[in-house]
């Protein structure tokens, strides 16, 4: 599946953590597992009005452009359903800075574009469809998103330290310690948290963490386990076991040849 990944130049890019747009050929039906990592993203398949996916079997349709809230389980989707989409990654606590939406009412759901902004959605997507070649199609993105900037609300201060703090590979900080870092009550840091991230700062952290690992494992070579535990700030192995359990379904060793025998690593 070629993948084709573009950085976005400042100060968008201190938004967005990357715009990318993805081709598949024409393949059976099956289903590939999509695993959490605590960020929203807005995604459009160019060639379907909707994007299924499914939760514990059951399929969901959304109609594209859709923005996806910030997930701390894992789904399925089927690859052969699109051949051509594009998706847009904001950094943590990011997305609500373009839409009026509070990420925690977008945890584990999405949502169609056209519910927050009927006309601009279907503009953004004739843009996007009409352009020609992939990186056209990247740029009109790029230029959707870079309008909506000077409009848009900036990320408060303590929720961008905070995520910062908590996006940390092997940093173990309480959240306790990062709340009094803010000078805001527990009740105040927790709230704001969540309408920007969508996520709690500890499930978060959590998430982060685990996808962390994930990485590690996709890197496709050999993984001491306890070493990867200790890497990535987990307290032991049954800590790191009970995580992946939680937001994959599987065990560690069990995601290593899931994706082993899809080809998704070497």
């Amino acid at each position: 599946m070629p993948l084709r990944v573009h950085k976005p130049a400042f100060p968008l890019s201190q938004y967005v953590e990357a715009i990318w747009r993805a081709t598949r050929s024409v393949a059976p039906p099956s289903l590939q597992r999509v695993y959490p990592d605590g960020a929203m993203a807005l995604v459009i398949h160019l060639n379907q009005p909707t994007a299924t996916y499914f939760v514990d079997d059951h399929p969901h349709n959304i109609r594209v452009p859709l923005l996806a809230g910030p997930y701390s389980r894992s789904f399925h989707f089927d690859p052969s359903q699109s051949t051509a989409v594009l998706g847009i990654v904001f950094r943590p606590g990011a997305a609500r800075m373009f839409f009026p939406v509070a990420a925690h009412e977008l945890h584990n759901a999405d949502i169609a574009l056209s519910e927050l902004y009927p006309g601009e959605a279907d503009r953004l997507l004739n843009e996007a469809c009409s352009a020609k070649g992939d990186q056209a199609q990247i740029l009109a993105v790029e230029r959707y998103l870079a309008e909506k900037l000077p409009g848009a609300a900036p990320i408060h201060p303590a929720v961008r330290y905070a995520v910062e703090q908590l996006s940390r590979q092997g940093a173990v900080r309480a959240v306790r310690d990062i709340q009094l870092d803010t000078g805001l009550s527990h009740t105040r840091f927790i709230q704001l948290f969540r309408e920007h991230v969508g996520l709690t700062p500890k499930l978060f952290c959590r998430v982060r963490r685990f996808r962390a690992s994930v990485s590690r494992i996709e890197k496709g070579m050999a993984v001491n386990w306890a070493d990867l535990a200790a890497d990535c700030g987990y307290f032991d192995q049954a800590h790191l076991i009970h995580d992946f359990r939680a937001f994959a379904g599987v065990t560690p060793l069990e995601l290593s040849r899931n994706l082993a025998g899809s080809g998704q690593i070497p």
